[in-house]
Formats: C-alpha cells, sequence, structure tokens
C-alpha cells in the first residue's frame, strides 16, 4: 500500500461510487463528488493538526487499532451507502473519530462544507460520516503493514500535511475554528509566589548612606583638624560612653518555594492496555515537566491484578507501560527521558481495579 494517505482515499471516490451517493443524497454529480474530495483533506488536516495533543493522539491511536476497524472495507466502499449502513461497526468508529475531531463543531463543519460544494447541510454532514470510517480504515492498514506504533503513525501523518494543506479548499482552509474544545482543562502552571517583604529591602540603602554620611564626617573632620592646630584645643571632661546597644538579630532569609513534581496514574480495564485518561494527576503536567528540565526522567511501571496467568498477566502490564510510553513520546518527550522500569512484583495494590494500573513519576 503506498503511504501516500490523501492520494489512497480519493483514489477511492469512483464515477459509480459517486453516482451511487448523488443518487442517495439528492444531489448533483459534480457537487457531491466536490464535497466528498474535500472531506478528505479536511479530516487528515485536522488529526495532523491536532496529533501534538496526546490525549486525541492516543484515542485515535486506540480506534485505528480497533478489531472492528477492518482493512477489508477499502474494497467494499459501496456498503457504506447501502441499507444498514448506519448500523455498521465502522461508522460508529467514525463517529467517533469526528466526536473526538470536532466536537460540538460538527455542525459548523458541515455548514462549510455544503456552502463549498453547493449541497445541503444534510448531505454535506453525511459525507464527513462516510469519509471518517474511511480515513481509519486506511490509517489501520498502513498500521498493520508498516507495524507502526503511536509515534510513528503521527509522524506518517504529520510528515504529508503539505499535501492536505494544498487540497484545502479557501473556506475549509482554517480548520482549528472547527476543533472540539479540549475534554479536561489543560495543565497550567501555578503562580509564582508572591515576594516575601524582606528587611533588607529598606536596611541596606540605610546602610549605604549611613557609611556615606561617615565618610564625609571623616572628610570634614580632617579639615578642621589640620587648620586648628595652631591652637590647643580645650580640655573638655569626655561624657560618658553610652551603654553599646544590642546587635539586631539578622533576619531571616526567605525560604524557597518547593517545586511540585508532577505524576500520573492510569487505571485500566480487565485484559486491556489501550490508553485510558489519567484518573490520577496529569499526564501533560509530566509532559511539560520533562521539557522543562531536560536532565528529569520518568519512570513509567505498569501492573496487574492477581487473576489469570501471571506470565500473560505480566506481559500485559509491559504493554499498558509502552502505551503510556508511546503518548509521552509522540507528545516530544525523547526517548532519553522515558523509563522503562519493570517493577519487583508486577501485582498492584489495591483492590482489581486499582491493581491495572500504570504509574508514571518524575526522578531528577
Amino acid at each position: 500500500m503506498s503511504n501516500d494517505l490523501l492520494n489512497s482515499l480519493t483514489g477511492l471516490l469512483t464515477p459509480d461510487l459517486i453516482g451511487k451517493a448523488a443518487s442517495l443524497l439528492g444531489d448533483s454529480e459534480p457537487a457531491v463528488s466536490k464535497g466528498m474530495g474535500a472531506a478528505f483533506p479536511v479530516l487528515l488536516g485536522s488529526i495532523a493538526n491536532r496529533s501534538n495533543d496526546p490525549d486525541f493522539a492516543s484515542t485515535l491511536f486506540n480506534l485505528v487499532r480497533d478489531p472492528a476497524n477492518d482493512s477489508s472495507l477499502l474494497g467494499n466502499v459501496g456498503s457504506l451507502l447501502g441499507p444498514g449502513a448506519s448500523s455498521l461497526p465502522s461508522m460508529a468508529l467514525g463517529g467517533k473519530l469526528l466526536s473526538s475531531l470536532f466536537g460540538n463543531n460538527l455542525g459548523s463543519l458541515g455548514n462549510a462544507l455544503a456552502g463549498f460544494a453547493g449541497v445541503k447541510q444534510a448531505s454535506a454532514t453525511s459525507m464527513l460520516n462516510f469519509a471518517a470510517p474511511l480515513v481509519l480504515s486506511v490509517l489501520g492498514k498502513a498500521v498493520k503493514s508498516g507495524n507502526l506504533n503511536l509515534s510513528s503513525l503521527m509522524s506518517l501523518i504529520t510528515g504529508q500535511k503539505s499535501a492536505y494543506a494544498a487540497a484545502l479548499p479557501g473556506p475549509l482552509s482554517r480548520l482549528e475554528s472547527f476543533f472540539a474544545a479540549p475534554a479536561a482543562a489543560s495543565y497550567a502552571a501555578p503562580p509564582p509566589p508572591e515576594p516575601k517583604s524582606s528587611i533588607w529591602r529598606w536596611l541596606l540603602p540605610l546602610l549605604i548612606v549611613l557609611a556615606l554620611l561617615w565618610l564625609l564626617s571623616r572628610c570634614m573632620g580632617g579639615k578642621e583638624e589640620a587648620t586648628t592646630q595652631m591652637a590647643p584645643p580645650p580640655v573638655v571632661e569626655p561624657a560618658p560612653a553610652p551603654a553599646p546597644l544590642p546587635a539586631p538579630e539578622p533576619a531571616p532569609l526567605p525560604e524557597a518555594a518547593p517545586v511540585e513534581i508532577p505524576l500520573a496514574n492510569f487505571y485500566f480495564d480487565v485484559d486491556k492496555f489501550e490508553l485510558p485518561v489519567a484518573r490520577e494527576g496529569s499526564l501533560e503536567a509530566v509532559i511539560e515537566y520533562l521539557k522543562a528540565n531536560p536532565t528529569a526522567v520518568a519512570s513509567v511501571s505498569g501492573y496487574h491484578d492477581p487473576t489469570g496467568d501471571k506470565a500473560y498477566n505480566e506481559e500485559l502490564a509491559r504493554k499498558r507501560a509502552q502505551a503510556v510510553k508511546d503518548a509521552m513520546m509522540a507528545a516530544g518527550v525523547p526517548d532519553s527521558q522515558i523509563d522503562m522500569v519493570k517493577p519487583v512484583e508486577t501485582t498492584g495494590s489495591g483492590d482489581l481495579a486499582e491493581a491495572r494500573r500504570v504509574e508514571v513519576a518524575i526522578r531528577r
């Protein structure tokens, strides 16, 4: 299979398929051809632009590797236009892809596509629903034939961004305006601590002024001494010296604000290693910390519950840890900053749900 993703998809749009789609949608064949031809670069370009989002990248990879994403669909594209197409598993996967990409903005994207192609809005939405499972099927075939992991799949997609951009029509070129809002609020670094008041802020200038006054008095005193040496000074009984004041205690130095080191824990379903959303901590926080601290290293450890065959479970725990590592590398963390650490005991603590986890911790 060619690695030219866009040409692989547009090559599926035969005249017979366009005619069948036009008859089903009730629009002209030229308009349907124009709309369906734009749907593929819209989807591929949107996926490429979202590639830096580790949560989206993980969701995409899970959809691509889903058993229902059967590449045999590419040999029977017309089944997506036949009776009962809406109940096909591949259509359900395509719907999940559209939802993760565009969320509530899918209707706005359908309006823009309808305006460009000259079709009804419902027809434009149907074209996106038709294109999404084909995109997943082409990506799934590339993953299987090339034995790609998450990082190499995202590299394949982003490496062809210029082709998607060149094929995008002008009204649809601003894809980011249609993207779904993030599922969870992105990690924001805590505000810097307010500087603590210190006695040195006013004591140091005061000491400098006093030193200057002392030097000035010494200079003035020297001149006076030179001019009065001719007459002996009168004898004056010295006044008793005042008792020395106790030295002030030094002001305590302000304590440095502790730097919070992020962590993340992932909890997996039974016999699954697809990456879930972190239930404790934030993978994005870990990634941002590693990028800001190049000498820091993330330890990734996988665990399993005590049920079943231990050797099988240990391999399952390793795959779970590998899925987390793949998501981190796809977000730009180098391999040198990720350490796959196999625990001495891979059976996790806690109840069964807590035992099936991957822990991500930072060491400096």
